[in-house]
């Protein structure tokens, strides 16, 4: 994968205009992708539909990497006006040694678990880039952060819910609490300085949210095991926070360079990826072999119609280049 080109946008004649928007369509679109007339959630006026992202970071006048991010409401919430509720968050440490990136999906069945996921993805990346400013990713506490990101999901969950008839906020147990707000997380910390070339990335989940590295040639490399890979039908089992993890989070380190790209992605896309090899992986590999030239192309992307797939999907992708 090249680095994008940049150049002057051409001008058209005075008077004249050029451009097109066409929806992004990957196999069968279904019915629903036409025929959805989207409905506000209007206990959330303020809950965007769409938001997105699309930056370069640099050392002094050379760029390091490329950033875009978008989080799109699903065909399911927009035709049943339910609010979007994934979520991503980022930091820059004030170092400049690292980039933090979290994913978030709030869990369908909780109708405030959007809150949890804004919680997770914006409190937890500002948290973690302050503790990257005086500890090493591998010396991490990770295991004490996740516990911690939970403790402010279930404080910040007991607020929201005070006042409720069917729910004693104060006295009730955190599992109650879970049920009205939870989500799944990843964090993803990138190591700005290279080595030969190379990028040290460190990745911890919490659920069903994955990391990938689109390696040169199109190729998807999960860096965990893939959603139920070889199961018949997807499991409705999801570990989720408030909740704390049965068992210590482990990270996984990998790495990525310029021609390659690190993406990190909930569910709403990454089960239509799959194992990345099916139509889905090859759409997605070939738009994204460089960063796309803006924000609204990549939520677009993100955007695309495949029959049976109308969840909520949110992408952060980072593209390493030789800084120029």
């Amino acid at each position: 994968m090249a680095a994008p080109e940049e150049g002057p946008v051409r001008p058209v004649p005075e008077g004249k205009w050029q451009g097109y928007v066409e929806p992004f369509v990957v196999g069968d679109p279904g019915r629903a992708a036409a025929g959805v007339v989207p409905l506000p959630d209007e206990s959330a006026w303020d809950r965007k539909d769409t938001v997105l992202d699309a930056f370069a970071l640099r050392e002094g006048r050379a760029r390091i990497v490329e950033v875009r991010a978008a989080s799109v409401r699903g065909l399911a919430h927009r035709a049943y006006g339910k609010v979007r509720q994934d979520e991503y968050g980022f930091r820059r440490t004030a170092n400049g040694r690292y980039l933090v990136v979290c994913v978030a999906d709030g869990v369908s069945s909780g109708e405030l678990s959007h809150k949890a996921a804004m919680i997770a993805a914006k409190g937890g990346a500002r948290w973690l880039a302050g503790l990257l400013d005086r500890t090493e990713p591998a010396d991490l506490p990770w295991g004490q952060f996740i516990r911690g990101v939970a403790v402010m999901i279930e404080r910040n969950g007991r607020k929201l819910l005070r006042g409720r008839d069917d729910l004693d906020a104060e006295k009730c147990d955190v599992r109650e609490v879970a049920q009205r707000l939870a989500t799944t997380v990843l964090y993803a910390v990138i190591d700005l300085h290279a080595v030969d070339g190379t990028h040290a990335v460190h990745v911890v989940t919490v659920g069903d949210t994955s990391a990938w590295v689109l390696r040169e040639g199109g190729r998807w490399e999960p860096q965990e095991a893939v959603k139920n890979d070889g199961a018949e039908v997807f499991s409705p089992t999801v570990h989720a926070l408030p909740l704390p993890p049965a068992t210590e989070p482990v990270p996984v380190r990998t790495t990525v360079r310029a021609g390659e790209a690190l993406v990190l992605m909930t569910d709403g896309i990454g089960d239509p990826l799959g194992q990345g090899t099916g139509p889905v992986g090859r759409f997605l590999a070939d738009v994204w072999e460089r960063p796309p030239a803006s924000g609204l192309e990549f939520a677009g992307q993100i955007g695309f119609a495949r029959k049976s797939f109308d969840d909520d999907r949110t992408v952060v992708a980072v593209w390493p280049v030789n800084g120029r």
